[in-house]
């Protein structure tokens, strides 16, 4: 019997871009590696991004640098929608929750 399987690596592609299409988003944060890249030599999590699958169902943690000026509150929502859209509208798994942790601001 023939199957589609996704991968991790897509399922993190489709997270990072739902993300990153948010105005206000300035990027995924990668943590302390971003500077010192030898910290993660393994890069598990190479966009900040983190995710639990369990009986088809999803747990995602998003890390995030936000543009000055913005509204954090608004901006957050708008990931947690945007993600959460993306993943049920192209995959066959249902989302739980998506904590977004804004770790920056950056100017411009």
């Amino acid at each position: 019997m023939s199957k589609i399987v996704i991968t991790d690596e897509a399922i993190e592609s489709i997270i990072l871009n739902a993300t990153l299409s948010v105005d206000g988003v300035w990027d995924t944060w990668r943590g302390i590696e971003e500077y010192i890249p030898y910290i993660n030599k393994d890069k598990t999590h190479p966009h900040g991004i983190d995710f639990l699958i369990r009986n088809n169902v999803l747990s995602v943690n998003v890390f995030v640098a936000v543009k000055y000026g913005y509204d954090l509150r608004k901006v957050g929502a708008e990931i947690q929608k945007n993600i959460k859209l993306q993943l049920e509208n192209m995959t066959p798994f249902k989302v739980a929750n998506v904590n977004v942790i804004i770790e920056d601001i950056k100017y411009e």
